[in-house]
C-alpha cells in the first residue's frame, strides 16, 4: 500500500483535528526515504504547511449514503482483559460517555457518528478472557450455534487458532463492502495471516486500533546517545540510513556499556546498552521482525519451510546481539517484565529499552530526558525494516453464528472509515503531545514503524503450530547455541503436522 507522505508533517504540526487523516498504510519500502525528504525540505522553508495533505482530493466514501438500518443492533464482543499490555476496549467502546480524555472522547464521538449513519445501536459485551482461554470460550458459543455477537475482538493467536474450525467467516467470500484499497485497512497484515490462499479470517484495521498500539518497536534514551556520540538523534539517522542492522545494533550496545561502581563485575546497576528480562518474552518480538518467509504458498497446498540460509544467518545475529556484553540477561527490578525494563531505562541504566509496545511511549512523557522510537534491526542494509504485533494484539473475526454478513461488513467499513478520521489523529496527538509533537524525527520513526508491518504470521500462528517456530530461535539463544539444522529438525515433523492439519481442516470446513 502507498506511504501517506502527509502523516509526519501532520503529526509536527500537531495534528489539527479538522484535516483529514488517511490512517496508517503498510509495506512501505521508502517510506524512511521519503519522509526524510519531506522533512529537509520543510526544515530548509521549501515547504510551508501541508501542501501534498491540501492538493490531494479528500477521500469521500458514499457507498452508504442511503443506507438505513431502521435502529438495528450491532453486536460487539470487545476484549477488556486487563493482564494484557494493552487493551482493546478503549478503542473500540470507550467509556461509553465524554469524560474530557481525548481517546475516549474521539472514541465516543466515532460511534456516535456510526450509529447516526447507519441508523444503528452499538451494542457492547466485554470479555474478560485471557490468553489462556480466549480460545476456549469463543468455541464453545460458536459451537453450540448461539447467535450471540456480529464482530468479535480479541487475542490474533486465539482467533488464529479457530480458523480452521469453520468458527468464521471467509472474508474472501465476503468482501463485497470492504474497500481493501483504502489505507485504513492493513492489508498486508491480514495477507500475512492468510494460511491457505483464499480463506482469510482475521481483520485488522484501524478500528481495531491495538495493532497499532501493541507495534513491537525500540526506544532509546537521546541523553545517552548525546553523551556517547555527540547527536542525541544518532540512532533515528542510522535507522534512516538503512544501517541498523544486527550487527550495528550489536556493536552499539557493546559501545554502551559502563561498569558503574569500578568493580570490574557486569551486573545489574551498571549502565548497559540494553536490559532483558529473559530469554523468552523479550527474543520474541526480535523473531517476529526477523523478515522470514515461514511459510511457502507457492504450491498446490501451503507448507511450513524455513530451513534455510535466512534462517541459518539469522540465528547467528540474533545470538550475538542477544549475548553481547552490552546486553545484561535475567534483571530482578520486577516481575513484570515491561515495568522491570522501562524502570532501568528510567534511571538511566540502559541506552535501549527493548520489549515494549508503541503505546508505552505515552507512558515515557514523564521520564527527564526526551525518549526516541525505533523499528527492530534487520539483518541486512538491503533488507527492509519490519513491525510486529504481539501474539496478544486484539484483531477481528466475525462468528458464522452471525446471520447477516452483509449488515456486518458494511457496519465493520464505516466503523473502519470513521476511525481513521476521528480516533487515529487523536491517538497519535495524545502519545506524541506535548513533548513529542515538535520532534519530527519521532513522527518519522513512528510513520517508519506503522508502514511496515510484517512477519506477523510467526507470532499469531505459533501456538497454532505447536509452540515450535518461535521457539527455534529462543531455545537456540538460550543454549548459546547457532545450529539452526538441528533446532529445527528436531521440530520439523510436529510442525508439518500440525499445519497439514490446519490446511485439511480449513480446506474442508470452508462455508462455502
Amino acid at each position: 500500500m502507498k506511504p501517506i507522505l502527509t502523516r509526519a508533517l501532520a503529526l509536527l504540526l500537531c495534528l489539527c483535528l479538522t484535516m483529514p487523516f488517511a490512517g496508517c498504510s503498510q509495506g512501505t519500502e521508502n517510506a524512511s526515504g521519503e519522509a526524510e525528504t519531506t522533512a529537509t525540505a520543510v526544515a530548509a522553508g521549501e515547504i510551508e504547511g501541508t501542501p501534498a495533505a491540501e492538493e490531494e482530493e479528500e477521500y469521500v466514501d458514499h457507498r452508504f449514503d442511503d443506507v438505513d438500518f431502521e435502529g438495528r443492533a450491532f453486536r460487539i464482543q470487545s476484549s477488556a482483559d486487563a493482564t494484557d499490555a494493552t487493551n482493546a476496549n478503549e478503542f473500540i467502546e470507550g467509556s461509553g460517555s465524554l469524560n474530557g480524555e481525548i481517546v475516549n472522547d474521539a472514541v465516543f464521538d466515532r460511534n456516535a457518528k456510526v450509529e447516526e449513519l447507519l441508523n444503528i445501536k452499538l451494542e457492547f459485551t466485554e470479555s474478560n478472557y485471557t490468553y489462556s482461554n480466549a480460545e476456549s470460550s469463543i468455541r464453545t458459543f460458536v459451537m453450540a450455534g448461539d447467535d450471540l455477537y456480529d464482530l468479535i475482538i480479541n487475542d490474533d493467536r486465539s482467533l488464529i487458532a479457530l480458523t480452521d474450525e469453520n468458527i468464521f467467516y471467509n472474508l474472501d467470500k465476503h468482501a463485497e463492502n470492504f474497500d481493501f484499497n483504502q489505507p485504513y485497512w492493513y492489508t498486508d497484515t491480514m495477507d500475512d495471516l492468510v494460511l491457505v490462499p483464499g480463506h482469510s479470517y482475521v481483520m485488522a484495521g484501524d478500528f481495531f486500533l491495538d495493532c497499532l498500539a501493541s507495534a513491537h518497536c525500540l526506544f532509546y534514551n537521546k541523553q545517552l546517545c548525546d553523551d556517547a556520540y555527540g547527536d542525541p538523534e544518532y540512532l533515528d539517522n542510522i535507522v534512516l540510513e538503512g544501517q541498523w542492522t544486527y550487527e550495528k545494533m550489536t556493536q552499539t550496545l557493546n559501545e554502551n556499556y559502563v561498569d558503574l561502581n569500578g568493580d570490574g563485575v557486569r551486573q545489574e546497576g551498571d549502565q548497559f546498552g540494553m536490559y532483558a528480562h529473559d530469554y523468552w518474552g523479550c527474543l520474541i518480538a526480535f523473531v517476529g521482525s526477523a523478515g522470514i518467509n515461514f511459510i511457502d504458498r507457492s504450491g498446490d497446498e501451503p507448507v511450513i519451510s524455513f530451513n534455510n540460509d535466512r534462517s541459518v544467518a539469522y540465528a547467528e545475529a540474533l545470538n550475538k546481539l542477544y549475548r553481547c556484553d552490552g546486553n545484561y540477561i535475567g534483571i530482578k527490578e520486577s516481575s513484570d517484565m515491561n515495568m522491570g525494563l522501562r524502570n532501568l531505562f528510567q534511571n538511566k541504566l540502559s541506552l535501549i529499552c527493548l520489549y515494549q509496545r508503541l503505546n508505552d511511549l505515552s507512558k515515557m512523557r514523564d521520564f527527564e530526558f526526551d525518549v526516541g522510537p525505533i523499528p527492530y534491526p534487520k539483518l541486512y542494509e538491503t533488507d527492509k525494516y519490519f513491525t510486529s504485533i504481539h501474539d496478544t494484539t486484539e484483531m477481528g473475526a466475525i462468528p458464522v453464528t452471525s446471520p447477516d454478513i452483509d449488515f456486518d461488513t458494511v457496519c465493520i467499513e464505516v466503523l473502519n472509515r470513521e476511525t481513521s478520521k476521528l480516533v487515529i489523529p487523536v491517538y497519535y496527538d495524545q502519545a506524541l503531545k506535548v513533548k513529542y509533537s515538535a520532534d519530527l524525527k519521532v513522527a518519522q520513526m513512528i510513520d517508519l514503524i506503522h508502514d511496515n508491518f510484517g512477519s506477523s504470521f510467526v507470532l499469531c500462528y505459533n501456538n497454532a503450530m505447536g509452540d515450535s517456530m518461535i521457539q527455534m530461535f529462543t531455545d537456540l539463544v538460550n543454549a548459546n547455541s547457532t545450529d539452526f539444522a538441528s533446532a529445527y529438525k528436531r521440530k520439523e515433523k510436529v510442525l508439518k503436522k500440525m499445519c497439514d492439519r490446519m490446511v485439511e481442516s480449513i480446506l474442508s470446513n470452508d462455508e462455502g
